[in-house]
């Protein structure tokens, strides 16, 4: 994560936004009274929070949890789907 201080994000805001967007960046920008954000890709924001929702539910994030270490340690079944 980049570090800038308010007055640098807005003298170079769209090299900043092209560097978040292409290169999936983030930036922290820091006002003088010492207020900050982070500046992230809205399809990287998207993705967070389909993450926060899927992982909400107890219930869901124990089946997550399970799938993956299922593939982590090759637990599974391989199946050809017709079409």
């Amino acid at each position: 994560m980049q570090a800038v201080l308010y007055s640098q994000a807005r003298n170079n805001l769209r090299e900043i936004i092209n560097k978040v967007c292409d290169n999936v960046e983030e930036f922290l920008i820091t006002t003088k009274e010492k207020q900050s954000v982070v500046l992230i890709s809205q399809e990287e924001y998207n993705s967070m929070k389909e993450t926060l929702y899927l992982l909400s539910s107890r219930q869901n994030r124990e089946r997550l949890l399970d799938a993956v270490d299922e593939i982590e340690n090759s637990a599974f079944i391989r199946k050809e789907i017709a079409l």
